[in-house]
């Protein structure tokens, strides 16, 4: 799922994947990474004005057909690899199993001494346009819920750590930002696009878990169901 709407650009790869460059990077997905391979192959033969005209009409319909191809990879892979379902979904997760991720800063996080408060879980990445918009939501209920006990929680993920460091310094994230390097946690929770959040009560249940976009009201909503003395 990324992002229904308006993207950035054509492709959700950081600014520094280009198309025609086959550089890998450890920090893409697989699929990420097969969709650079194939745009970063020639999709008309070196000779093409030499063909005859049967073969030179061929050669651009197949072309023009696989760009269209790629596109809708493109837009598919924005929106979540798997086809996940936008909006409020019931937690695939009974309990959110724990982990142990280094913060930007440099300092540790270990959500199993943290698991006794209401934590919120928010996957994100620095390309990912609905994570530009809501970051500043986020930031701004941070100060309130951190006073009233909860635990914010950014897990930043496919993304290069200079750009994820750069977004955080943009929209002056001041909660705790993790990097899931070896993409290993976002597999764990069973994540299928960005941005996800996970809302876990005291104890580790998982509440519910969100996929997209989520404006104020909705996240204060789905925050105050896991308060302390929340429901059950």
């Amino acid at each position: 799922m990324l992002v229904p709407g308006t993207f950035s650009s054509p492709l959700p790869f950081p600014a520094r994947m280009r198309v025609g460059t086959h550089r890998s990077s450890p920090n893409l997905g697989k699929a990420h990474q097969a969709l650079v391979e194939v745009v970063a192959a020639p999709i008309y033969p070196p000779n093409l004005m030499a063909c005859p005209r049967p073969a030179l009409l061929i050669t651009l319909v197949v072309g023009a057909g696989l760009l269209f191809l790629l596109g809708t990879l493109a837009v598919a892979l924005q929106r979540g690899v798997g086809g996940s379902v936008e909006g409020r979904t019931d937690a695939t997760l009974s309990s959110a199993p724990p982990f142990t991720l280094t913060q930007l800063d440099g300092e540790t996080f270990d959500f199993a001494r943290e698991n006794q408060r209401p934590v919120f879980i928010y996957f994100w990445a620095s390309w990912c346009v609905p994570c530009q918009t809501e970051a500043p939501v986020i930031e701004a209920l941070w100060p309130e819920y951190r006073d009233r006990g909860y635990v914010f929680l950014g897990v930043n993920m496919w993304d290069q750590p200079e750009d994820a460091r750069q977004f955080v310094k943009q929209y002056r994230l001041s909660f705790p930002i993790v990097a899931d390097e070896a993409r290993a946690v976002y597999v764990e929770y069973g994540v299928q696009g960005l941005p996800t959040a996970f809302f876990v009560a005291p104890g580790g249940a998982v509440r519910s878990q969100f996929t997209g976009p989520l404006d104020e009201r909705t996240l204060r909503g789905l925050l105050n169901e896991i308060a302390p003395g929340g429901r059950p």
